[in-house]
């Protein structure tokens, strides 16, 4: 805690350091307002916000929510791709900023937000770091500056303490319930300047810092100037004349990280040159290409561990110590003795075995894991560590992890903020609205409701199928398509309706106002993320898949671009799977093009995608294992497409002469191979006496061949899986391969050999197994009926029954 009086302005400021979503910095907050009375408080957040404080603070509003801050870059200050820019500024029931701003309207005290607008804070950070960083979401509030440099990790070592929120949560959250707030703000304004003075200038300059400190140092000032003696006196109080002369004290609360360096530009030496920064305001970001909005928030979105160091982890947990705070003694004695119960009865439900004993145990491993580590009460790593060593059986492991999986989600939490009604929301709710009403869509019940859509017989139908797809590529959760033609995935092309399932919930406007930086209306939305996504490096493949969801939404102006952008990427791009997926949309695309009414020319795209994957397959030929499927696929699809028409007759040949160089390469990988031997054999171009010739090739082999045999036999019956029935060897052929394997090896091959049998329906499965048995003169009652019964068996049937009997007597 630091506190400046300054004689001549007559007033008295108080800098308060605190960090983000602290239940003991909200609790030493009140504390120190109700005991020092400022007249005005001033909090730490872009000042471009200070309109949307009254509805913070209406009682109608409930945490968590955000402010959501955009900026679009039109005359490209910051980058010449003219981008978008946008964060979040969380906040939970329990954070110090909220907290203060409620007390403040409480006491009829004046408040503002006086940092840098979001914009400026943008321009003032240097290209990848601060809130410039390549992140899908950026926190304003990041606390990486307080909790990540060397000092801390000495100390955390030193203290016997895992990472910097268990050495937070220890010294100040749970230290915070019992030290004066003098005291313990003094310790926390050390540690920050400790944390600061370990910190390089070049990385405070790197992220805006300092230009953000002199910013709120200036506004600190000017409120200090505006309400001090002078100011006074020019609005001639009339009032006792030792009233008058009291100070005028404003109370400021920023991130710790900032206290220590407003605190220097306030000192009498500095404050001249501060002052001056309000007579010559750096160049500012046009205010009309800024956006402000509140929106409602969830805790996990705030949680830190989910990725964004927005402040301290474990919102559920720390929710409840703050709900406990003055209603009770111990807090933190209460909240991890709910969750030990909460998460055992939610174990005991999902997997069966936990039991009261269990949770006793934990509860005691807490409580003395507190004493043991010196702590008054017992927190949320001893609320973990009882959890790990009282509710897992055996090693720690994914099998034994869901104990630890459902304390960690009712640690973070999982409520939802509300806005009250007098909240501005931005114009692309405003459409939402109009659009669902247009539909007749039933938004206001919280059921999912479901509608089937006729697409190519009804305008009005498709006009709703393009809402929907504008919605679903906007991200929101607003609606799923169940059923209907799949353009991305080349699947249900026989379908003529589009069945949707749609549920309006708190997380669509929240969904709406994240990208309601690219444009007012859904629509102009969506049209904005497309242009955006053209922008950045993609494959074919991938814009082959946006110019069909284009197509589905119906965004008419951004078809050229993404089709002209499809055909450029058609000739650079150089990836096999790349093209296989730009062919595979574009087959889709072309076969419905007429239902849909499309003028493009897909089929001139397509024959060129065709032709460019055709000359990329002989380079396959040696894949690895992991990619057998996808090649697999593209090889079949090829000769799908190919086989068509007479128009692609050319194509044809010069896919079949791929597939006789790639089978000349004695690198070729096994299943690839007898995929293209099935090809050859359905085609007509080779015989099945043929196909026997090349699987004879493996069986005949070298011990490694013999071993391939079958991952090739994976690949025949992926593309010819009739040719086990027509009555030549390949099933002769797979009996004497079973006979040359050994146990071991066999064990070792059994997935491959599962795989190849996948492509069997259960009836054609069993056919097979009727004439493996006829092989060796036995029939189906010869091999489900045995005489007897073999040790193993019978001793794997005894430990069965021991398990099922052990279960039932727990039930």
């Amino acid at each position: 805690m630091e506190t400046i009086l300054r004689r001549e302005e007559m007033a008295e400021i108080m800098l308060l350091p605190i960090r983000h979503h602290s239940p003991a910095c909200s609790l030493q907050i009140k504390k120190m307002i109700e005991s020092w009375k400022p007249s005005s408080i001033l909090v730490e957040g872009p000042e471009n916000a200070n309109s949307l404080r009254e509805i913070m603070v209406h009682e109608e509003t409930r945490a968590p929510f955000a402010i959501y801050y955009s900026y679009h870059d039109r005359e490209g200050k910051l980058s010449k791709e003219k981008a978008y820019y946008k964060c979040y500024y969380p906040f939970l029931e329990y954070s110090p900023e909220l907290t203060a701003l409620r007390e403040a309207k409480k006491r009829g005290m004046e408040a503002a937000f006086i940092d840098l607008p979001y914009g400026d804070i943008l321009a003032a950070s240097r290209e990848g770091k601060g809130l410039l960083k390549d992140e899908e979401k950026n926190s304003y509030n990041d606390d990486y500056l307080l909790s990540r440099n060397t000092y801390i990790k000495r100390l955390c070592e030193k203290t016997g303490l895992r990472n910097f929120d268990e050495f937070w949560e220890k010294y100040f959250e749970i230290n915070g319930l019992y030290e004066e707030g003098d005291v313990w703000f003094s310790h926390l304004f050390t540690y920050c300047s400790l944390a600061r003075e370990n910190t390089p200038p070049e990385s405070m300059e790197e992220d805006g810092c300092l230009k953000r400190e002199a910013h709120m140092a200036a506004k600190i000032i000017q409120c200090a100037m505006a309400h001090g003696a002078k100011g006074r006196a020019e609005e001639r109080w009339e009032e006792d004349l030792m009233a008058w002369m009291d100070p005028y004290r404003i109370l400021v609360i920023t991130g710790g990280f900032h206290t220590p360096g407003i605190r220097e530009r306030l000192a009498d030496g500095r404050w001249e040159e501060t002052k001056r920064l309000l007579d010559n305001p750096s160049a500012r970001i046009p205010k009309e290409d800024q956006s402000v909005y509140l929106m409602p928030y969830s805790m996990e979105a705030a949680d830190a561990l989910n990725g964004y160091a927005s402040g301290m982890p474990f919102a559920g947990f720390y929710q409840k110590v703050w709900e406990g705070i003055g209603e009770m003694d111990a807090p933190y004695e209460k909240a991890v003795l709910d969750m030990l119960v909460s998460a055992g009865k939610e174990v005991r439900k999902k997997e069966g075995y936990l039991s009261t004993y269990d949770e006793i145990c934990a509860w005691q491993m807490a409580k003395g894991l507190g004493e043991l580590r010196s702590k008054p009460q017992p927190g949320a790593y001893e609320l973990l560590d009882a959890v790990l060593s009282s509710y897992i059986k055996g090693e720690y492991n994914i099998a034994s992890a869901m104990p630890m999986l459902v304390l960690k989600k009712q640690m973070t939490g999982r409520g939802m903020g509300s806005l009250c009604p007098l909240a501005d929301v931005p114009p692309i709710l405003h459409d939402f609205e109009m659009r669902c009403k247009a539909f007749g869509l039933k938004v206001r019940s919280t059921s999912e409701m479901e509608t089937v859509l006729s697409i190519f017989s009804s305008r009005k139908h498709r006009n709703e199928s393009m809402f929907f797809h504008q919605m679903v590529f906007l991200g929101t959760p607003f609606a799923r398509r169940v059923k209907g033609p799949n353009l991305q995935q080349g699947k249900d092309k026989n379908l003529i309706r589009e069945t949707w399932k749609y549920k309006w919930s708190a997380e669509v406007p929240a969904a709406l106002i994240d990208v309601s930086v690219h444009g007012a209306t859904i629509e102009e939305a969506a049209a904005s993320l497309v242009g955006e996504r053209l922008k950045g490096e993609t494959g074919a493949g991938r814009a082959a898949v946006l110019l069909t969801q284009v197509f589905e939404m119906g965004l008419s102006g951004q078809l050229e671009a993404v089709y002209e952008r499809v055909q450029e990427l058609i000739v650079q791009d150089t990836d096999f799977y790349s093209m296989a997926e730009a062919v595979k949309a574009l087959t889709m695309m072309e076969e419905l093009s007429g239902l849909y009414g499309s003028a493009l020319e897909i089929s001139r795209l397509l024959l060129e995608s065709v032709r460019k994957l055709i000359g990329l397959l002989p380079s396959m030929a040696g894949i690895k294992e992991e990619n057998l499927p996808s090649c697999m696929d593209a090889v079949k699809m090829l000769y799908q497409i190919t086989g068509k028409g007479s128009d692609m007759e050319q194509e044809k040949e010069a896919y079949f002469g791929a597939l006789d160089e790639m089978c000349r390469d004695e690198g070729i990988h096994a299943g690839l191979h007898g995929c293209i031997w099935g090809i050859l054999y359905g085609s007509g171009r080779e015989t099945a006496i043929e196909v026997e010739k090349a699987c004879l090739g493996y069986l005949t082999g070298t011990r490694g061949q013999l071993l391939q045999t079958a991952v090739f036999f994976r690949g025949l019956f992926y593309t010819a899986k009739d040719l086990i029935f027509i009555g030549g060897k390949i099933l002769e052929m797979l009996d004497d391969f079973f006979g040359k394997v050994e146990e071991n090896e066999f064990m070792e091959l059994l997935p491959q050999l599962r795989m190849a049998f996948t492509y069997f329906t259960p009836g054609e499965t069993d056919k097979i197994a009727k004439m493996a048995a006829g092989l060796h003169g036995k029939g189906r009652e010869d091999i489900l009926y045995r005489k007897e019964i073999l040790p193993e068996w019978y001793a794997y049937g005894r430990e069965l029954d021991a398990y099922a009997r052990g279960h039932m007597h727990k039930a």
